[in-house]
């Protein structure tokens, strides 16, 4: 099976959460093609991951190995002592040394869970290794693994479902249309389900007094719930915005005025790491343009500047007329910065680089897609001058006007 890049991308996403919210410093996701267990996102440690991407080990010698694990409903944990030597040559081993104390974290400790299809087939595994406290998992964090792990299989049934209808779709833009409606559908069903989790554990906090232990475990839940649906929301943003003939809504916008409001709203999280954000705005930045999209594409812009900065770093947004007409946002940070390579791919769906800098961080790779499309839409063009270290910064040019196009509408509003 051929993974398609919005598979590996839910995947490689649903393993950073494993890796912030489960207390491992390394997650990996592998799933099975004809018969051998790939290897398909890494998160973690820079070896483990030069060393694990692209891995393959027979399914046959995976269950041997897995046969003696104790069972911990979707998970399996095999103890060092029970290792059989299967995967001998097929696995990364830590060079760690392990604490003290029944319940230490071996090295050769092996932790996964299982990912079947709706036929109970095994399809692929979640597998975690590094715990940040050097101790086995506790019931709350299998407990939280275990809901990743639901996440993942339900991600890849979906995706085998999808692949088994585009085998009969002949025409592509039957297919596009397809995606879209999948992630309508996805967007829908996730969009609920993280509200039921964040409102689950409202009710928890609420009626009973958490110990510290659990108290950790339900901030660790609703955070995964928030990033959910910051993800849902993206991907039903992108794919409005890749929808033939969108209708846009065109209204005179403030431009200053929407990246002032912007900067309000992430105030918070930028002053959680430590970065400073400054507006400068000159003349009378106004444009013809759908506004709640505008506001979209500055706040993808400035929360990207805010995550890829380092603490004590600096965003600066200016706003201003352009040379001829329109309106110029410029969004630049003193963060890690972009190379070469990856600039020239920063704008497309689910990418993000490789570099263990940027792994680091949560992100799904849709913002700057949306903001491209949101750009595109009005007429305007984006372009990013960036360099490893010294910074990044986002230029976005929006003509007075938008054109119209022969693929869209627009719509007069007020």
């Amino acid at each position: 099976m051929d993974v398609d890049k919005a598979l590996a991308r839910t995947l490689q996403l649903l393993a950073e959460g494993v890796q912030e919210f489960v207390g491992f410093d390394l997650a990996a996701v592998s799933l099975v093609t004809d018969g051998v267990l790939h290897t398909v996102a890494v998160v973690g440690d820079d070896d483990a991951i030069a060393r694990l991407l692209d891995l393959r080990a027979p399914v046959e010698l995976v269950e041997r190995e897995l046969a003696p694990a104790e069972v911990w409903g979707d998970l399996r944990f095999l103890p060092a002592e029970r290792a059989g030597g299967h995967l001998a040559g097929h696995e990364w081993v830590p060079d760690i040394v392990a604490l003290d104390g029944p319940d230490a974290w071996d090295p050769d400790d092996l932790l996964c869970g299982l990912l079947r299809d709706d036929d109970g087939q095994l399809r692929g595994l979640l597998s975690v290794d590094l715990p940040r406290n050097g101790r086995r998992p506790d019931v709350a964090q299998r407990e939280t693994l275990q809901m990743y792990v639901r996440l993942a299989e339900r991600a890849l049934v979906t995706a085998l479902e999808r692949g088994d209808l585009e085998e009969r779709v002949e025409r592509e833009h039957a297919v596009a249309e397809y995606r879209r409606t999948i992630i309508d559908v996805l967007s829908h069903e996730l969009r609920g389900t993280a509200a039921a989790i964040a409102n689950t554990v409202e009710v928890l906090r609420r009626r009973t007094a958490p110990d510290d232990a659990t108290r950790a475990a339900l901030d660790a839940v609703d955070g995964g719930a928030d990033r959910i649906t910051s993800v849902v929301d993206d991907m039903a943003a992108l794919a409005k915005l890749g929808r033939p003939g969108v209708a846009l809504r065109v209204v005179p916008t403030d431009l200053g005025a929407v990246a002032r409001d912007v900067i309000g709203f992430h105030a918070a999280a930028a002053r959680l790491r430590d970065v400073s954000v400054s507006l400068e705005v000159r003349g009378s930045p106004v444009v013809a343009g759908d506004p709640e999209d505008l506001d979209r594409m500055v706040s993808n812009l400035l929360s990207n500047a805010v995550k890829y900065s380092d603490p004590g770093g600096r965003v600066r947004v200016s706003v201003r007329p352009a040379a001829s007409s329109g309106v110029v946002l410029e969004v630049a940070d003193t963060g890690i910065g972009i190379d070469a390579a990856d600039r020239a791919r920063v704008f497309e769906e689910f990418f993000r680089s490789r570099a263990g800098a940027v792994r680091r961080r949560a992100g799904a790779g849709l913002g700057l897609a949306i903001v491209e499309r949101i750009v595109a839409l009005h007429g305007g063009s984006v372009r990013v001058e960036s360099a490893p270290g010294e910074g990044s910064t986002f230029t976005v040019e929006l003509p007075a006007d938008v054109p119209r196009s022969p693929g869209g509408n627009r719509n007069a509003g007020s």
